[in-house]
């Protein structure tokens, strides 16, 4: 399953939603909320800021891959 969740501003009486190329459903359901959540300008994030709260996060997962061994036989196995 696939899921968007996205807060935008209205503009007027209509919604435009813009799906990704790989979302390939052709049924949708569409449930509308009021937010309280502020929208974030785009164009007032600090790129350093953006990249250093993406370290961040991803600085939480890490994966022992020392002991890793590929075997291209296990891959093509059936």
């Amino acid at each position: 399953m696939n899921a968007i969740r996205k807060i935008i501003q209205r503009e007027g009486n209509e919604l435009r939603i813009v799906l990704p190329d790989d979302f390939k459903s052709e049924k949708f359901e569409v449930i509308v909320l009021p937010s309280d959540e502020e929208i974030e300008n785009k164009k007032d994030l600090d790129i350093e800021a953006y990249r250093q709260a993406i370290r961040d996060r991803w600085s939480k997962f890490s994966v022992d891959m020392s002991n890793f061994k590929f075997n291209r036989d296990e891959l093509y196995e059936r």
